[in-house]
């Protein structure tokens, strides 16, 4: 359309240079009206939008030429649904809601639940809204995710109870929980207080472990005994980053630990117990008399692994028995778990159907499977019982009580289904566990078993259809397929629990498929078959053939552990990177709750966590938390002590934590001060009466001192100073401007162990193992006489009959 010396179409207005505008719509109406025209800028032409046709037409060009390219993307979604519709949601669910009740205890923030349960709903509002899509999914996983917190948080709160402070000297009654018996003759009780005298504490502890040597008398579960011990609290890990063990004593209700100081006696009288406290004391009751029949039978270390498997009582395993076990990978034996359960609940279940099938008009009449069925959970509750309920056997327990409740019910119960619920409810019972290796490197094999059988059957079953006849089964065959299959067992829960074993133990087993290989046999034929008879027969007083027998069996199992243990190379692995474990747990996790194609996607995720295995900063050394062992790795791999007699288990972990081969003791100077700068570098620590000094090439050396008088003779010459001295925890520091880093048992007592890291300065850092006092189990840290600044208690000195008049 033309106007005036101007032009519009629909691509927009062309400027014109009359002085007025035609309104188009006055001249349809008959009525032409003109109006000054606007300022144009000849020098841009201004924009018109488009029809909303041509804006949807070009959103469909854009379509076609994007759609080819997002193929991939609409690839995942269909294998997202179809994952969804497998039930890989409610196992994912399971695994999110064990990592949140994990990462309340990482995080340490003490949440209140119902703080978590409220930020938790909006979460839950938006899984129902968007049910079945995909911002519902992420819905139902942050609210599991939260959940797992919220129950953390609520077992915290529930458990709460008090924990001794410091060291102290008491005479205590109380009622006998349970009595474990120690491979060196002594016993071990747990004893629930009700009094204390001598002095009488103010804040005692609920329930404590004590230590009672050489006992004449036997003292059963809900006996009232009197006893003075002494009593200490909880130790916390002898590094950053260790087993703590005041956090699964508080978990475990303990309060105190210690030894006897005198003898145990008996008390007639005390308060009644409540139904609850008799029931456990039966069932602690009878599993004591179990494990003396045993001893009865059998004979040192044999009898203390028979009564590990049968009542769990593991304590009198010598240690040279568990370390050849756990070098040739058959430490699992000694945790009741999957295999102990299958074995015990098949051989209940595989005598019942033999002897109901021998009469065979009850056999065609009535159900004697789902009877056999009934006969092997009752003995699964049983052995629950009677082993003490760890977390490896109630996962057990709750997966094998579901198979045969869906047995009985007509019913298949999914396998990984069955691992979920049982993860769910192991969380609700015990969250703390979740941080313990033993709930995870349990479900970790189990989850890693079921997922390789799983895709192993659908690929058998797939090449089964294909071919015209069946395979052949002969005994040779089966043979074969037995050894197969026990290797392969081996190796895949071996991969699994690897990545947890060298986060925890920083241990390997390269022998172990073939210790497993000799052993599975003699475990599965005849040492739990054994097991099982022997507590049948018990009553009877028939048992002893059987345990005979039994103890056969774990000799040669102890046998073949002591030439793979002695054939292994060295299994220390050192400290391994956090951020390597999560990955290969991600990749692990990833792989058991994906059925499809997505199940790959674990593959690069555990590639690059084992790229980053070494990846991590190994330190320098450790200083334990008392203040009296300092621990420094040398340039040779050898651990330097000040201390010439070190603890087995700290000098343990601190050579495996820094990969060092053997220990080196200090030597003995007169005087170090004036040898200083003149010793050999780096080999081990140089002592007199007062001090110990070790030199670095790099860096300034490290001192630990005995009197906190000789402190600022150091400052500006050492790069660490570490006060042992007992009668001055809060020792002081040197001044800002200083080289010098002061450790004080003051700082030790209140934030644990600490680790010492070298800088690329050639300085040194300093990290500790409790960085705050948030948590419960670590609060009472704050109330020691070190913590407060206060010198250790030392008892009186008893006044001789002349000081006496003297005064």
């Amino acid at each position: 359309m033309q106007a005036g010396a101007g032009w519009i179409d629909r691509h927009g207005v062309w400027p014109v240079t009359q002085e007025q505008d035609i309104d188009e719509r006055a001249l349809l109406d008959g009525t032409a009206a003109s109006r000054p025209l606007r300022p144009q800028n000849t020098g841009a032409i201004p924009e018109l939008k488009r029809p909303r046709t041509e804006q949807r037409q070009a959103g469909r060009i854009f379509i076609k030429r994007v759609r080819p390219r997002l193929g991939w993307l609409r690839t995942v979604e269909g294998l997202f649904r179809e994952e969804a519709e497998r039930g890989s949601l409610f196992v994912a669910t399971a695994l999110v809601f064990a990592g949140g009740a994990f990462s309340y205890f990482a995080l340490r923030e003490t949440f209140h639940p119902i703080q978590l349960l409220i930020v938790s709903l909006p979460f839950l509002l938006a899984a129902m809204a968007y049910r079945g899509r995909l911002a519902g999914v992420f819905g139902v996983i942050l609210f599991a995710f939260i959940c797992g917190g919220a129950v953390s948080a609520a077992h915290v709160w529930v458990r709460d109870h008090q924990t001794l402070g410091s060291p102290v000297a008491t005479e205590l009654t109380g009622r006998v929980q349970s009595s474990e018996r120690l491979d060196d003759g002594r016993r071990r009780f747990v004893v629930q207080i009700l009094k204390t005298a001598k002095p009488e504490l103010r804040y005692a502890p609920q329930r404590v472990r004590i230590t009672v040597r050489n006992s004449n008398e036997a003292f059963r579960a809900g006996d009232i005994v009197t006893v003075r011990a002494r009593l200490l609290p909880p130790s916390g890990p002898v590094r950053p980053g260790g087993y703590d063990f005041s956090f699964r004593a508080w978990f475990d209700g303990l309060g105190a630990t210690g030894f006897a100081l005198g003898k145990m006696a008996l008390v007639t009288d005390g308060p009644p117990s409540s139904f609850f406290d008799r029931t456990k004391a039966l069932v602690s009751h009878l599993r004591e008399r179990i494990d003396e029949r045993i001893a009865s039978v059998l004979d040192g270390p044999t009898a203390a692994i028979a009564s590990a498997l049968t009542v769990g009582y593991g304590a009198a395993i010598p240690d040279e028995e568990r370390e050849a076990l756990r070098a040739s990978g058959l430490a699992h034996v000694l945790a009741i778990s999957g295999l102990h359960m299958a074995l015990a609940a098949g051989t209940v279940i595989g005598a019942a159907r033999l002897i109901l099938a021998l009469f065979p008009v009850v056999a065609m009449r009535w159900p004697i499977r789902k009877w056999a069925a009934s006969g092997g959970l009752m003995a699964a509750t049983l052995y629950l019982l009677l082993s003490g309920a760890a977390i490896a056997t109630q996962r057990s327990f709750i997966m094998l009580a579901i198979m045969l409740c869906a047995l009985l019910l007509d019913r298949t119960a999914l396998t990984m289904r069955n691992l979920a619920l049982a993860m769910v409810i192991v969380v609700l019972i015990a969250p703390h566990e979740v941080a313990g290796p033993s709930f995870q490197m349990s479900f970790a094999a189990t989850a890693a078993l079921i997922a390789a059988y799983r895709a192993h059957n659908s690929w058998q079953w797939q090449r089964i259809r294909a071919q015209s006849e069946a395979p052949s089964s002969g005994p040779g065959r089966l043979v074969g397929r037995f050894a197969l299959g026990v290797l392969a067992t081996t190796l895949i829960a071996g991969a699994a629990t690897t990545i947890f074993a060298l986060w925890h133990f920083q241990r390997l087993a390269p022998l172990a498929p073939i210790a497993n290989l000799m052993a599975a046999p003699i475990i599965s034929l005849l040492v739990m078959p054994m097991a099982v008879l022997s507590l049948l027969l018990m009553p009877l007083g028939l048992d002893a053939p059987f345990l005979r027998i039994m103890g056969q069996g774990i000799d040669a199992m102890r046998w073949i552990a002591a030439i793979v243990s002695d054939l292994s190379p060295q299994d220390g692995a050192g400290l391994v990177a956090g951020p390597a474990v999560f990955l290969l747990a991600v990749a692990l996790g990833s792989f058991a709750v994906l059925q499809t194609r997505l199940r790959w996607i674990s593959l690069p995720i555990a590639l690059v966590g084992i790229c980053l295995l070494g990846s991590g900063e190994r330190p320098a050394g450790f200083v334990l938390e008392n203040g009296r062992a300092v621990g420094i790795l040398t340039e040779d791999g050898k651990l330097a002590s000040n201390r010439s007699r070190l603890s087995d288990f700290v000098g343990d972990q601190w050579m495996r934590a820094l990969d060092a081969d053997r220990l080196t003791k200090p030597v003995k100077v007169d005087n170090v001060m004036s040898a200083f700068g003149s010793r050999t570098e780096g080999q081990s620590f140089h002592c007199d009466d007062r001090q110990c000094l070790y030199e670095t090439e790099n860096s300034l050396p490290i001192v630990w001192l005995n009197h906190a008088a000789d402190l600022y003779t150091w400052c500006g010459k050492a790069g660490i100073i570490i006060v042992g001295d007992t009668t001055k925890p809060k020792a002081g520091s040197c001044s800002s401007t200083s080289q010098s880093l002061t450790i004080s048992r003051m700082e030790l007592a209140r934030q644990g162990s600490a680790a010492l890291w070298r800088t690329e300065e050639g300085g040194w850092r300093i990290s500790y193992a409790i960085p705050d006092l948030s948590m419960p189990w670590h609060a009472s840290r704050q109330w020691s006489r070190p913590a407060r600044g206060l010198a250790d208690w030392q008892p009186r000195k008893k006044q001789t009959k002349n000081e006496k008049i003297a005064q």
